[in-house]
């Protein structure tokens, strides 16, 4: 009797961090299920990573929760449970706190944090039945140090590393692990829309990111990678 294929979801799997993820895992022989909000980019990141028929799009907004328990059904029905979990859906502006928009403010909340907590709820149950399962939150240098300009994207980070941190302690002995990944500037489209000039040549490669998930997925059993920090070799910029 064949193995069932271990399976990897990705949140936000059609550019940037989320494609260049969903790429590498699928070199490590994983099906892919990808999410996001257009189903164009998803299936060209499918076609890019040459994988078999039985990977899966999903486009859908990671804010929906209904739409999100959904897509934990068909993961369920097809293979039981995902082996690799990672929400890399996110969003940000630029403004100081006294000029952002709030449904701006909002929009960033729900996507980078609120967005990762549908996601886990509805993917975690059939992980713990099942025993097993690694989740790779892309946390940010932004959860661990302020920026000017940038409180939204900071609030939303702040709170996803609460909520990552409570959710390690609730996964003990589970069997299903927590790594999370703190990357620096990363030159992908989130920058595109963002006033000012930015030197994108300077900022960590999307791949590498890709590659320290990889690492951690390698390391010898006997030991957890929690945290994975990356940043541009010349600093914060």
């Amino acid at each position: 009797m064949n193995e069932p294929r271990r399976l990897a979801v990705v949140s936000g799997g059609g550019s940037g961090l989320g494609r260049e993820i969903a790429l590498e895992l699928a070199r490590r022989g994983y099906d892919l299920a990808l999410l996001g909000r257009r189903r164009p980019p998803l299936e060209e990141t499918l076609v890019l990573a040459g994988v078999p028929e039985s990977s899966i799009v999903f486009p859908c907004d990671v804010r929906d929760a209904e739409a999100i328990e959904r897509f934990a059904a068909e993961i369920d029905e097809r293979w039981g449970a995902a082996d690799v979990v990672v929400p890399a859906a996110g969003t940000s502006s630029l403004a100081p706190v006294e000029q952002i928009a709030p449904e701006d403010f909002t929009d960033i909340l729900a996507t980078n944090l609120t967005g990762v907590f549908l996601l886990l709820r509805a993917l975690l149950p059939a992980m713990k039945e099942r025993g097993r399962g690694w989740i790779f939150p892309l946390l940010s240098v932004a959860a661990r140090r302020a920026f000017p300009g940038w409180g939204a994207y900071c609030a939303s980070k702040w709170g996803l590393r609460g909520l990552v941190e409570v959710l390690r302690e609730e996964l003990k002995g589970t069997g299903v692990r927590v790594t999370a990944l703190y990357p620096g500037a990363t030159d992908t489209p989130i920058w595109d829309h963002l006033p000012g000039t930015w030197d994108r040549a300077a900022m960590v490669r999307p791949q590498e990111v890709a590659r320290a998930l990889a690492y951690a997925l390698e390391a010898d059993p006997s030991t957890l990678v929690e945290e994975i920090h990356l940043g541009p070799a010349g600093g914060s910029l």
